[in-house]
């Protein structure tokens, strides 16, 4: 099999293959029908040729198209250090082709492009999060559904900052996302085209807190029907909600709060942990009681996944990173077995939280752990104490394991909302 890129040279018949493959793949996205499959095609060779951001691989086999995949150049605040990351969305197969280790080469070829480019950590949503785990991807934070009634959210004293924002106030909205996502550990800046999409998409509706010239908060929204016989019966869908200040969120509060009149039930999915201190009935409406009493409030999920695939340069980009203030020569043996360059030993030397990679140097203590785990690890998902509970980490001398849990241990959780 020969894997090439589907560049703008290529004509709208080999992205119709592409869509017919994608639509098979993925059938409960779309219905199939001509005018869909136009839009869709349509779609991909304007981000082909538009998006310096977004590439389109295709995996042919004697000149015919059996799968393909969409790749991505990101960039996110790595512990408050911005670094490239790469993604793969879209991965689909020919039907008739299933079970042939063809998604499998995809993946192989999406890492190898990234590993050429020398970035060093790569991203992805999962079809199935035990294939891609198998292959080295690591959990990313859990998503957590909420479904409140309105008067859940707190009411302010005020929304007098608040209107709402078109396709000529993109900037403003641009510059408040990128504000936060400096502040925030994991956070990927917005594409030009992520960007373009929030106004382009009919169905939704923008609302900002503006004070002065500056948004200090937005959030980005829908209504979905919650009866087929009932239009008087709706539900608002938050896609977004960003903020810089507890004055702004209470403020978008407070208009979530003034739409009881409307609205059944918000749905907020959020990656924040303890929103449910902020919130007021936090129960979902379905009276589920778990054992012995505990209301049923959300739906969680896990999705994004994570992968380092160059060990080195991954902590090469940590330089400037305080490992929490701990002094601690340990040797890092990682078991990566796609990836061969990654399944090796590694010195690490920390020296009041500043490490350096050294070579032959005399260690206090092993670490053992798979690069799952490790990129997990490193971004903070999980805690090197939980991964050794979970017999997921050996490590060679116990009494180090409060020390190397101190030394990994990321206070500020990631947090993402980019999907691709």
């Amino acid at each position: 099999m020969n894997i090439r890129v589907v560049d703008k040279l290529w004509d709208e018949e080999d992205f119709l293959q592409f869509v017919d493959i994608v639509i098979g793949a993925y059938p409960g996205m779309l219905d199939g029908s001509q005018p869909t499959k136009e839009q869709l095609k349509a779609l991909f060779i304007h981000n082909q040729n538009n998006d310096e951001a977004i590439h389109y691989y295709g995996l042919w086999e004697e000149n015919k198209l059996v799968g393909g995949m969409r790749l991505h150049n990101f960039e996110m605040n790595l512990l408050s250090k911005i670094i490239p990351v790469g993604g793969v969305g879209l991965v689909a197969v020919d039907l008739l082709r299933k079970k042939e280790r063809i998604a499998k080469e995809l993946i192989e070829h999406f890492l190898k492009v990234f590993l050429d480019k020398q970035v060093h950590f790569v991203a992805l949503y999962p079809f199935r999060p035990d294939f891609y785990k198998k292959m080295g991807f690591g959990y990313g934070p859990k998503i957590h559904q909420y479904l409140v009634e309105p008067s859940s959210f707190p009411k302010g004293p005020t929304k007098k900052h608040l209107k709402y924002l078109t396709v000529q106030d993109q900037h403003k909205l641009a510059d408040c996302y990128k504000r936060v996502t400096m502040k925030r550990h994991g956070m990927f800046l917005k594409t030009e085209s992520e960007l373009a999409a929030i106004f382009k998409n009919p169905q939704n509706y923008v609302i900002a807190v503006e004070k002065g010239d500056t948004i200090q908060g937005y959030i980005v929204f829908s209504f979905t029907k919650q009866s087929d016989t009932n239009f008087l019966l709706n539900n608002l869908v938050i896609k977004e909600l960003i903020y810089e200040t507890p004055e702004a969120l209470l403020e978008l509060s407070t208009f979530l709060n003034s739409q009881a009149d409307q609205v059944a039930r918000i749905e907020w999915n959020t990656q924040e942990e303890k929103v449910h201190f902020f919130l007021g009935d936090v129960r979902n409406g379905s009276n589920h009681l778990i054992p012995s009493v505990y209301h049923a409030s959300t739906v969680s999920g896990v999705g994004l996944m994570y992968r380092i695939i160059n060990v080195k340069g991954f902590f090469e980009e940590l330089k400037t990173h305080n490992f929490n203030n701990q002094t601690l020569t340990f040797k890092l043996t990682v078991e990566d077995s796609l990836l061969p360059e990654n399944n090796q030993q590694i010195v690490m030397k920390t020296v009041d939280g500043n490490m350096t990679i050294v070579d032959n140097h005399k260690c206090d203590v092993e670490m053992i752990i798979d690069i799952a785990e490790l990129s997990s690890l490193a971004m903070g998902v999980v805690t090197v104490q939980e991964l050794f509970m979970l017999s997921k980490v050996k490590i060679s001398n116990e009494q180090y394991i409060q020390k190397l849990h101190q030394l990994f241990y990321v206070y500020d959780k990631p947090m993402c909302i980019t999907a691709f």
